[in-house]
């Protein structure tokens, strides 16, 4: 009774606490030295709580973390005091690549509402972490430019970091400002253990709202913040269709482009592009789509996407940008006032790019036609953290049209209890040539989708019951929802314990059982599945878990099990590797039989000293029926990268991708090669001042090989440069 009343105590105490922050104008030298008289007189926060994996328990380990107010930026100081400073994690990475290191730092929730805040964290030589957090959702696409310096000492490692207000919306108002702060340090040992300046209720879901408060931010004002950033592109490449062709002439190209960002308010911001450079510098992760009907997803990185794109955020993904191809140019408007959020972009795009949607499958297509993309979205804040909202989406290109509405919401009815609704409408309108090809409707058609979900989560359980429904006609092309015409309803149920003193630090099981219909009731998939999770020691994860499912194909139902698990650990500071499988009965779409199915993936990061890194990543693929193999498909990712410091890096991407198919196994061998290669090469020098001020110059190419590497053939290759300086105002 004593202990719950002094959690309670506790928790009260950081719910009502304000403290306010070191206002000063005195120099400070970014340096990772805090040397400066002024760091005394700083506000200190101490970090005492371990909230993750341990629950509310001391620190093991003494942080301090210093607050300044310089009227023009956030100056933080942090102090990590470590007994054992040579296990310290700490390498030089690209930015938003150091995760697995030690690291400190604030989120800031400038609005104060507790339902978004911007993160900033540093490793221990100043590599650059920086995300958006919300109550559900993490997303470190987001960049900013900022200022930040680490050291290793012999008593731990220092950081000083440098937050201009110029990067951060917040309220425009004139005075003092109320911010919702967490100051944490990520310490890897034998778990990976946050520490931060407050403790954490697990049983109230709203992560934002126990953060500390500060007041101060008097002279805070993003203001008229201007920012100019000219880019040059320059490329030449050639390819030819076989491997036994002579090249096509070389095709050069050199683009300008210029991108401007205008804070028009402290809590408005305007982006414009002049035909702007959308290439893809880096290549994406490899995926390997063998025996898959649905088209694979691949993540938004180019930077004019990415600034507050969390706006457009909702249950549906009605906003997938990297539909939109190769403007011409390009206007966005993002801003909060008052608990009203709104975000607006348009682009006017010289091809358009689709995925058409099914209840079996989909297919990316493209119209070689000029075409016009809009995007609307407001939210209005009300409640403690709920919020009602608004997208509207309009794509047009010739005969070609499509537009959607839709209304969400979000109602969190206390601590424990949430429910998310949303429904939305379409209007679309094919060219011939896809109604042709892909058997859709003719004419003008219309399609609605519903979505709607209660979940109750506490300190143990996490409850969800959900329901999704989507027409045949629905269309969402400016976003990405591949799957239509069916109605599912899911009922799930999870239980997590936890240990402060077992060799475990928490077990959780969670179950679920689910079952969709098309719209003329036949029964899609019925599916029952559950799993085990457990970290522990070497801060490995361990699952176990597997289900049964009947699925629907070509007019027959599949009885289709499966058995999954995952381990994950880090025995040294410097290793990771991470193995995941599935295995069972499964439908072997190409022959409509079922078929047995093993799949796979591993993966193995190392750090060889500070500056070098070996990224490799193996998927594994394997469908055999009445124990012969019919297809075997491996997939090797692998790169490797020279950190000659914080801004500059040497990258070399090689993906090999071997499909092999069993001829004699298939119904219809004739739709399929025996064989698939395909090797993908690319090298890139790269030097970052900040992530919109970059030099990148590279080679790539592609190629096919027969049975060895001897043999292996160019196809297509290429030579790049981009160059971009942001100028600020």
């Amino acid at each position: 009774m004593k202990k719950a009343f002094l959690y309670l105590m506790l928790l009260s105490q950081a719910a009502w606490t304000q403290t306010t922050i070191t206002t000063s104008n005195s120099p400070i030298t970014i340096d990772g030295i805090l040397d400066e008289k002024i760091w005394s007189e700083a506000t200190q926060i101490e970090l005492q709580h371990e909230v993750e994996p341990l629950v509310n328990q001391p620190a093991q380990v003494k942080t301090v973390a210093m607050l300044i107010d310089t009227g023009q930026s956030l100056i933080i100081g942090f102090d990590a005091q470590d007994p054992n400073p040579e296990k310290i994690a700490a390498f030089l990475h690209d930015r938003d690549a150091a995760y697995q290191d030690d690291q400190v730092g604030v989120l800031l929730d400038t609005f104060n509402d507790e339902r978004r805040a911007l993160g900033f964290f540093v490793n221990p030589l100043g590599v650059q972490i920086d995300f958006i957090k919300t109550n559900n959702s993490e997303d470190n696409s987001w960049d900013a430019i900022w200022n930040s310096i680490g050291r290793i000492t012999p008593s731990g490692y220092q950081v000083e970091i440098e937050i201009p207000y110029s990067e951060l919306q917040m309220p425009s108002h004139d005075g003092p400002k109320t911010w919702g702060i967490y100051a944490q340090r990520i310490y890897p040992r034998k778990t990976r253990q946050i520490l931060q300046n407050v403790i954490r209720d697990r049983d109230n879901n709203c992560f934002l709202c126990q953060s500390e408060k500060f007041i101060g931010f008097a002279s805070a004002q993003q203001g008229r913040d201007l920012e100019i950033t000219p880019s040059f592109t320059a490329i030449s490449s050639k390819s030819r269709p076989e491997p036994d062709q002579a090249y096509d002439s070389t095709d050069s190209d050199f683009e300008p482009s210029l991108d401007v960002n205008w804070g028009v308010t402290s809590n408005l911001t305007l982006n414009a592009t002049l035909n702007p450079d959308f290439s893809q510098v880096e290549s994406d992760t490899a995926q390997l789509t063998t025996n898959q009907t649905f088209a694979p997803f691949v993540n938004e990185k180019r930077a004019f996407f990415l600034e507050n794109n969390d706006v457009f955020d909702s249950h549906f993904n009605l906003v997938h940008t990297r539909n939109i191809a190769d403007p011409n140019y390009g206007l966005r408007l993002v801003g909060k006032t008052d608990g009203n959020a709104y975000g607006f972009f348009f682009t006017d795009d010289q091809q358009t790019n689709l995925l058409v949607p099914g209840v079996f499958g989909s297919s990316f297509t493209s119209i070689n036609e000029h075409s016009n993309n809009m995007v609307g979205r407001f939210k209005r804040d009300w409640g403690d953290t709920s919020s009602t909202g608004v997208i509207g989406t309009h794509r047009i290109a010739g005969e070609y049209e499509n537009s959607v509405i839709s209304v969400d919401t979000d109602y969190r009815i206390n601590n424990n209890h949430r429910i998310t609704a949303q429904w939305a409408h379409s209007e679309t309108q094919y060219t011939d040539e896809i109604i042709e090809e892909f058997d859709q409707p003719e004419g003008r058609f219309s399609g609605n989708a519903q979505y709607m979900q209660y979940r109750f989560t506490d300190d143990h359980w996490n409850i969800n019951v959900s329901y999704n429904n989507r027409d045949n006609e629905f269309r969402a092309d400016s976003g990405f929802m591949g799957q239509i015409g069916y109605d599912r309803k899911v009922v799930g149920a999870g239980y997590t314990w936890r240990s402060n003193n077992a060799w475990w630090s928490d077990i959780r099981f969670y179950s679920d059982w689910d079952i969709s219909h098309d719209e003329t009731g036949q029964m899609l998939e019925k599916e029952w599945e559950g799993n085990f999770h457990i970290h522990g020691p070497l801060q490995s994860h361990i699952s176990i878990g597997g289900g049964v499912r009947d699925r629907f194909w070509e007019g027959k139902i599949y009885a289709e099990n499966f058995v999954f698990g995952g381990l994950e650990f880090k025995p040294f500071k410097n290793l990771r590797t991470k193995l995941d499988f599935n295995t069972g009965k499964s439908v072997d779409f190409s022959n409509n039989r079922l078929s047995d199915s093993i799949r796979y993936t591993w993966s193995i990061d190392t750090n060889l000293g500070q500056h070098f890194k070996i990224n490799f990543d193996h998927n594994f693929r394997k469908l055999a029926y009445q124990s012969r193999n019919v297809l075997i498909a491996n997939q090797s990712d692998l790169r490797l990268s020279y950190q000659f410091n914080i801004k500059q890096r040497l990258k070399l991407v090689v993906i090999n991708t071997h499909v092999g198919r069993h001829l004699s196994q298939y119904l219809t061998p004739e739709d399929f090669d025996v064989r698939s290669n395909n090797i993908s090469t690319q090298l890139v020098y790269s030097y970052k001042l900040n992530p919109r001020s970059l030099v990148y110059v590279g080679y790539s190419d592609t190629g096919l090989e027969d049975d060895d590497i001897e043999s292996f053939t160019r196809t297509d290759k290429s030579l790049f440069a981009k160059f971009s300086y942001a100028f600020k105002r």
